[in-house]
């Protein structure tokens, strides 16, 4: 008897759907900043020269993380800059597939598409899937995790506990605090000893099989920090400690809780405002006394248990720290769709979740003009080849989104054009690129004394250097950054006196 295959043509649709508004105009909407360049940078020496990274990108601590975000990214760099975004932007939409088979088989069909859609249309789900920057990746491996720790609750196996085993290694190297996720297993097979009364070996055994897996992919960094002295590993776990510093009183921690809630909120739902984010929040806890099912205490779980893990941390607390919450009000609004399932109240709902994917979907950056990082920054490295000549120069930055000028070193590396140090003595010619539309008029230019100089390094220092600009070097023209008749930067160009 024959195996008959129905297709989803609903999941199609949404695949096609993410797809689309991840990648049209790719190149004019994702960005291309240092980050960017560096990655490419590193990637073109794996690729292109052999030098294989046993690190990973540096975090603002100037601490490494591990290498397998360049290993994840090798099937886009044949393409370059707009080839590893689309690839990014893949990587994207296999999140929306995992995240709506994950929701497909722990509430249903409806549920799934309803908060698929929400996450394909989520503005900032869009905009940070085309983006070539180690986080991004955190909550497609986050998704997994949650799909592959249900498949091993349903039918544990050895194989499904080494591949969540290294899943979490690749979420703890593409960031630190993704070691949240160990945690989050350890207390899965504990739970599991008492709650289902699976027998102490069994859990001990799913364990063992996880760290398998966990180490296999940590090796190249293993080695890497054992070269080090585990360096990094012991920095960032001082740091993550809290070591010297005083932890936040119960009032802080829980208007950190309110505040990182509406953050991971916002990527869900529209209109979302910090006045919400307790009501949510207490509505959440209501639904879990109501329908407290092992689903929605692990979402609880981990929800509630990764806030109060940045709340207690000392330190600035960016948005994509919390990229490992990502999932999580998804999975709750999946968990929330399913428990509504009699008329009129199912259509009511389902007629809403849709008017809110439009109303997202409208402020998708899809239509806008874009930042243009990688016209501009190629463009104006070919200016800056043919202005310079065979002659010495040096450059940096004005009115830049980015930390670095890594960006431009990419595409100079591919050009073979190369700058001399900025801080060395005797070049005659230096370029001071203008990295936006609105650039400074050149009597505000030429009347700044010191001239901070963006970083030039692989890593930044504390602080930039600075070139006396009035007084050392003398303007002799500008040249505009132009692609397909659009302004997108300037250059202007100094002579040393």
């Amino acid at each position: 008897m024959k195996t008959r295959y129905v297709t989803d043509w609903w999941l199609v649709g949404i695949i096609i759907a993410a797809f689309f508004l991840r990648v049209f105009r790719i190149e004019s909407l994702t960005e291309f900043l240092g980050d960017q360049g560096r990655t490419m940078l590193v990637m073109r020496d794996f690729l292109g020269s052999g030098i294989i990274p046993l690190a990973g990108p540096s975090t603002l601590s100037g601490h490494n993380l591990g290498p397998l975000f360049y290993y994840l990214l090798i099937p886009g760099y044949i393409g370059g800059p707009v080839g590893m975004s689309v690839w990014m932007a893949v990587l994207g939409v296999t999140a929306v597939f995992i995240l709506y088979e994950a929701l497909r088989r722990m509430f249903g069909v409806w549920p799934a598409r309803l908060s698929a859609l929400l996450w394909v249309t989520s503005p900032l789900i869009v905009i940070s899937d085309r983006v070539i920057w180690e986080p991004n990746l955190v909550p497609l491996f986050a998704v997994l995790f949650a799909y592959l720790l249900y498949i091993a609750h349903v039918r544990s196996s050895r194989l499904i506990w080494a591949a969540i085993g290294a899943v979490v290694s690749i979420l703890v190297q593409l960031h630190y605090p993704n070691i949240f996720f160990a945690g989050l297993t350890g207390i899965y097979l504990l739970g599991s000893v008492g709650i289902r009364r699976r027998s102490f070996s069994d859990a001990a055994q799913a364990g063992m099989w996880w760290i398998a897996g966990f180490l296999v992919l940590s090796l190249p960094f293993i080695v890497y920090e054992f070269t080090i002295g585990f360096a990094d590993i012991t920095g960032i776990g001082s740091i993550m400690l809290g070591n010297n510093a005083a932890m936040p009183g119960k009032r802080v921690m829980v208007g950190h809780v309110v505040d990182y809630a509406f953050r991971v909120f916002g990527k869900s739902l529209p209109f979302m405002k910090l006045s919400f984010s307790p009501w949510l929040i207490s509505a959440w806890i209501v639904f879990v006394l109501l329908y407290p099912s092992k689903k929605n205490i692990f979402f609880s779980l981990w929800f509630f248990g990764g806030l109060v893990a940045m709340a207690r941390y000392t330190g600035v607390v960016y948005d994509h720290y919390l990229y490992f919450l990502t999932p999580v009000p998804f999975f709750i609004i999946g968990s929330v769709l399913g428990s509504v399932k009699k008329p009129p109240w199912s259509a009511i709902v389902t007629v809403t979740v849709i008017l809110l994917c439009v109303v997202q979907l409208m402020k998708t950056d899809v239509l806008s003009g874009g930042h243009n990082d990688i016209p501009r920054t190629r463009a104006a490295v070919a200016e800056m080849k043919a202005i310079a000549g065979v002659r010495p120069f040096s450059f940096t930055l004005v009115g830049s989104r980015s930390f670095s000028d890594l960006h431009y070193r990419y595409y100079m590396k591919v050009t073979d054009l190369n700058p001399v140090p900025v801080t060395d003595a005797g070049y005659p010619l230096f370029m001071l690129v203008c990295d936006d539309r609105d650039c400074p008029d050149v009597a505000d230019i030429t009347a700044i004394p010191e001239l901070p100089v963006l970083c030039f390094e692989g890593h930044c220092s504390e602080f930039y250097p600075t070139l006396p600009l009035r007084k050392e070097w003398a303007y002799q023209r500008d040249a505009w950054v132009s692609v397909n008749g659009n302004t997108l930067g300037r250059i202007y160009v100094f002579e040393r006196r």
